[in-house]
């Protein structure tokens, strides 16, 4: 075999059945490829559901306690029984030419990190939270199809639709699972600190099939604020990496601003609420959908900064 693709999954039974049926679905070679999916504490059934399953290639179930995205990752890469590890997430819908792109690339280069390219699935519930998606994620990788070549950054890292060699994930350590988000950056910035070449794969195309809601997206900022802090814990030697590091690159004025609302963010939902709810209620009309989601891009911040202070993390203000 040539390659082991590892997909991590959480009580989302039905989500990574699809994800799995196109996987099954690549024109690359069945014989050279195996599938390992890492049922992380699930309790829908996702484990009984696959293994009913009749795959074309090489297919393992692994079940584990729930570790998070990190943990779930460091035990599918390490059952790996190839030298080359995909790393897809578990509502990815894969491009028939994915897996052959992601080895084709390692295939014609040295050691490298390879990054593939996300996009909103076209059947994904049409939303706030997905227009969000559409405007963050999927620009960032229109924008790297127009220019594959531009230089990778650390902060830039996801390995939802990534491919690595197994003996560099062995050799770092793999993921660190204290982090139950932004171990992607905490892996990241170790990887590109061993001298790895992160390489863009702009062929290998994964269409995220996205489920989250507004509200989903603000418990995310908070947890990704818990995350931020904890990396710059473990990391104070970067200085231009991480959400934190970009909150204190603003001017002042803006920091302050955002401080005197994270102070009640109560009050700022009171106000942006209604206008994510209309947004959200109107999306075929663009004022709306505009208005949506840039109020939803400022509750994210806002809940955000709010956790950040909450914890007592030292600001580097200039």
């Amino acid at each position: 075999m040539d390659i082991s693709v590892v997909v991590p999954t959480f009580n989302r039974r039905e989500i990574v059945m699809r994800t799995l049926s196109t996987l099954f679905a690549q024109d690359f070679p069945a014989a050279s490829y195996e599938v390992i999916v890492v049922v992380d504490g699930s309790t829908d059934g996702t484990a009984e559901a696959l293994r009913r399953m009749e795959p074309p290639c090489n297919f393992r179930v692994i079940e584990q306690e729930n570790l998070g995205l990190a943990g779930a990752r460091n035990s599918g890469y390490r059952a790996a029984k190839t030298g080359l590890v995909l790393f897809l997430d578990d509502d990815m819908l894969c491009d028939p030419h994915l897996i052959a792109a992601h080895v084709a690339a390692h295939s014609r280069s040295g050691l490298i990190a390879g990054f593939g390219a996300l996009f909103l699935s076209a059947d994904s519930p049409p939303s706030l939270a997905a227009e969000c998606f559409k405007r963050e994620i999927g620009a960032y990788h229109l924008e790297r199809k127009r220019a594959p070549a531009t230089p990778y950054r650390e902060r830039e890292c996801v390995f939802s639709n990534s491919s690595l060699p197994r003996e560099l994930l062995l050799a770092l350590g793999g993921f660190d699972e204290a982090f139950r988000m932004r171990e992607d950056l905490e892996f990241g910035t170790r990887l590109f600190a061993s001298g790895v070449l992160p390489r863009y794969i702009d062929n290998a195309i994964a269409y995220q099939y996205y489920i989250k809601s507004s509200a989903d997206l603000i418990r995310e900022a908070e947890a990704f604020a818990v995350a931020d802090v904890m990396y710059e814990r473990k990391h104070p030697e970067t200085e231009s990496l991480g959400e934190l590091a970009c909150y204190q690159k603003q001017a002042r004025w803006k920091r302050s601003l955002h401080r005197i609302a994270a102070f009640s963010p109560v009050a700022a939902d009171v106000f942006l609420g209604p206008l994510c709810s209309m947004g959200d209620a109107f999306l075929g009309f663009p004022i709306l959908r505009n208005l949506g989601v840039r109020a939803l891009q400022m509750r994210r911040r806002i809940h955000w900064l709010r956790k950040v202070l909450e914890l007592g993390m030292p600001q580097k203000e200039s």
